[in-house]
This record gives C-alpha cells, sequence and structure tokens, in this order.
C-alpha cells in the first residue's frame, strides 16, 4: 500500500511537518512547490494592522519552497525546508513588495511501530533566512511593507501517530500530532531585537488520506487534513490559527507526482485571514 509522505502541514507556509512513515536510509520524499496565500487585511508582525489607508489594504504572498524527508540511518529522518517568499501589501493603489528568504526549517524525526500504529517523534528548529530591520531604510514608509516573518527562532518537538488500513481494496490512512513549540526571543531574523515577547503553544494536525488503485497500480493520493497552534495564553503579538485544507496527488512515472492544494484560514489571532491554493512537484523512492 502506498502511504506518500504527508502534505506539510501549513500550506502558507510550507513549514517541515511531523511524520509517522520514517523513510528508510537512502530513501526519500523531495518536494518543489509554490503556495499563494491572499487577504483582505494584512496583520504585520506586531499583530497589528495598517490603519492609515483609506480602502481595504490587500495581501498577497507567495512562497516558492523546497521540502525534503531523507532517510539518514536506521529510525533517523531529515526534515528540511527552505522557502523563498514574495510578499505584496496594496495600500491606496499603491503597492509596497518585499522579497527574500523565508523561515527554514531544519529537523530530525526519530521513530518506530507500535503494533500496526507507526510513531514518530520531530524536533525540528525555524531559522530566518531575513532581517526585518532591512525595512527601517524606507523611514516611515516602512511600516507599508509586509514583514517576511516574526524574527525569532521557534523551537519544536511535535510526537505523530498514523494508521493505515483499506476499505475494499482501496488504501487509507490517518495522522494525528500535536506538540509543543517554544517560541525564542533569539532575534535571529530582525536585528532591531524588538522588545516584545512571543509565547508558546501546541502545534497540532489532523489528517485523513486516501491513495487510489486501479489495476493494482498506485494512481496518487487525496487528503484532507486540518491544522493550527493553539497557544498557552494570547497576547497582541502571537500569532494563533486554524487552517483547513484539501489537496491531491497525481503519479506520474517513477516516483514523479503533480500535487495540487487549496486551504482556508477561518480562524486567526495576530494573522490574517485568507485563501492559499498550491502547487508542486515531488518525488519519492
Amino acid at each position: 500500500m502506498l502511504l506518500p509522505a504527508l502534505l506539510p502541514a501549513l500550506l502558507i507556509t510550507a513549514q517541515a511537518s511531523a511524520n509517522p512513515w520514517l523513510k528508510d536510509p537512502g530513501h526519500a520524499y523531495v518536494k518543489a512547490g509554490t503556495v499563494r496565500f491572499a487577504a483582505g487585511q494584512y496583520v504585520d508582525s506586531t499583530g497589528r494592522t495598517d490603519s492609515t489607508a483609506t480602502d481595504q489594504p490587500e495581501y498577497v504572498g507567495t512562497t516558492n519552497y523546497v521540502y525534503a524527508e531523507v532517510g539518514l540511518l536506521p529510525h533517523i529522518e531529515l526534515v528540511t525546508n527552505l522557502p523563498f517568499v514574495g510578499s505584496r501589501n496594496t495600500l491606496d493603489d499603491v503597492a509596497y513588495v518585499n522579497r527574500a528568504l523565508g523561515d527554514a526549517e531544519l529537523g530530525l524525526a526519530t521513530g518506530t511501530t507500535l503494533g500496526q500504529w507507526p510513531v514518530a517523534l520531530t524536533v525540528s528548529a525555524k531559522l530566518p533566512m531575513y532581517d526585518n530591520a532591512d525595512l527601517n531604510s524606507y523611514g516611515g514608509l516602512g511600516g507599508h511593507f509586509p514583514t517576511i516573518g516574526d524574527g525569532q527562532v521557534d523551537l519544536t518537538a511535535i510526537a505523530s501517530v498514523g494508521r493505515g488500513f483499506a476499505i475494499g481494496r482501496q488504501p487509507v490512512w490517518t495522522a494525528l500530532e500535536a506538540g509543543y513549540r517554544h517560541r525564542t526571543e533569539w532575534w535571529l531574523g530582525d536585528s532591531t531585537s524588538p522588545d516584545r515577547t512571543i509565547l508558546d503553544g501546541i502545534p497540532w494536525h489532523a489528517q485523513l488520506g486516501w491513495s487510489p488503485t486501479a489495476r493494482d497500480r498506485d494512481l496518487g493520493w487525496l487528503v484532507a487534513d486540518a491544522s493550527g497552534v493553539q497557544n498557552f495564553a494570547s497576547n497582541e503579538y502571537t500569532k494563533q490559527w486554524v487552517q483547513l485544507g484539501l489537496g491531491l496527488a497525481a503519479l506520474v512515472t517513477h516516483g514523479f507526482a503533480i500535487e495540487l492544494g487549496a486551504s482556508t484560514t477561518p480562524l486567526a489571532t495576530a494573522s490574517s485571514l485568507g485563501w492559499a491554493a498550491s502547487a508542486g512537484v515531488s518525488w519519492q523512492h
């Protein structure tokens, strides 16, 4: 039964995702993709909206990324993601554009199987590859530009569990994950070292997938998922959100697949509400 690598947990940010099905040494899942997120209102890294515009500001962000899960040793897997972000605020018909490398993700996963249930633990770091302080060179207009990210380092540990089964002769799987995200005040991505506290929280993700087959040939997969971050407390600076998504992939040949997805963010605190669409090409062995 084909059990593909889970789609990245966040279609918007394409962050590295925990996954109970680890790759064997020498095996990998690699994806190059793009995500476009659109919102009617931009919320900056301080949790504030731009209130100086006459018209409602519009935000569009495009993230191009390379994501990989690579088996290194028995029960040890590398998980990594490198994004390039292009974002635009439009205020009173004026576009403010910011482009830079985004928040890279680097992590290691380890896991085993308990009966028929694969389980894993992934420990990762979010490493900003930009400097929000660069916007200060625009003076008073700098606040109109969208920032690439919060600018600080996150450390995350996520436990995941999954199960593959069959309905008739059709392979189906489900996966659940939850963990702890420590949001440090190490401002690797903002050399101004802003005086604000970003709170810790619980990242979570639930997914249901189907791998359709025809004449014993794997056709790809369909997934429905929900993900988010639930903070332990709230303030105006700390992002919290719920995202719902759908994805599909068509296997082309020799492990190559074309992937498409869409998601919506119906609930958010200190973050924009909007819709996202994604596309990518993946390879797994």
